[in-house]
């Protein structure tokens, strides 16, 4: 497209794009069985479990296993010859959030393509960089509020989430009884959110720094060329 660069609709696809592959990478970052150890043990899940804390790593595995890579059948035991470790109604939710995954892995894959297409096709836009500025702000922004409310109102903040994102209502167990809130209990969520925070937080004011140096370089260079007459990509 020469002579012209992005036009508004791409800018605001590369804006949703960039703001979607940092939330995606952030995610992933936090499925990451060595770091998912070390929130397990700042829990204290093993304690709640009455198990040992390498074979609450092992289930803590599996199950991460079965979530993100399949079969969602959740269907192991702790120890060999004991009891299945999930009952029915937990294996119902973990099928659920299975689902739930993949689905924004798809959507964040989406938002990656969108900006590694535009940003090949208007590298030398500073428009186009300007939107991946934008998105991270925007993106930085809501983190910070969504986070907000989170230190404020863990509780509250968790329940709206599990109202949002399960409707079907089989988010609720007795943490008394039922594993899947003893392996993962609420100190191990609120770790999880606050590092899930300080990751997006980190990776938008990269993303924004990288930007608004390209998106310098580019105009610099437009100042000593002049109008520019060739490829505007």
């Amino acid at each position: 497209m020469a002579g012209r660069g992005a036009g508004p609709a791409w800018r605001v696809a590369i804006g949703i794009g960039a703001a979607l592959t940092i939330l995606g990478l952030s995610v992933v970052a936090l499925l990451d069985p060595a770091y998912v150890h070390v929130a397990l043990d700042s829990a204290g899940s093993a304690a709640i479990l009455g198990l040992d804390p390498q074979t609450t790593h092992a289930v803590s595995d599996r199950t991460m296993g079965d979530l993100v890579f399949g079969p969602d059948t959740f269907a192991f035991r702790a120890v060999p010859g004991g009891p299945l470790f999930y009952d029915a109604s937990e294996t119902s939710h973990l099928r659920d959030a299975s689902t739930l995954l993949h689905l924004f892995l798809v959507v964040v894959l989406a938002g990656a393509g969108l900006v590694v297409v535009g940003l090949a096709r208007y590298r030398r836009d500073a428009g186009a960089w300007r939107a991946v500025r934008i998105g991270a702000a925007v993106l930085a922004a809501s983190f910070a509020a969504v986070g907000l409310f989170f230190a404020i109102a863990f509780d509250t903040a968790f329940t709206l989430f599990h109202e949002v994102f399960f409707p079907q209502g089989n988010w609720e167990f007795n943490t008394a009884t039922e594993r899947m809130v003893q392996l993962y209990p609420t100190p191990f969520w609120e770790l999880i959110s606050m590092t899930l925070a300080l990751l997006v937080l980190a990776l938008c004011a990269l993303a924004w720094l990288l930007a608004t140096l390209r998106m310098r370089s580019l105009e610099r260079a437009s100042r000593a060329t002049g109008p520019a007459r060739g490829d505007a990509r």
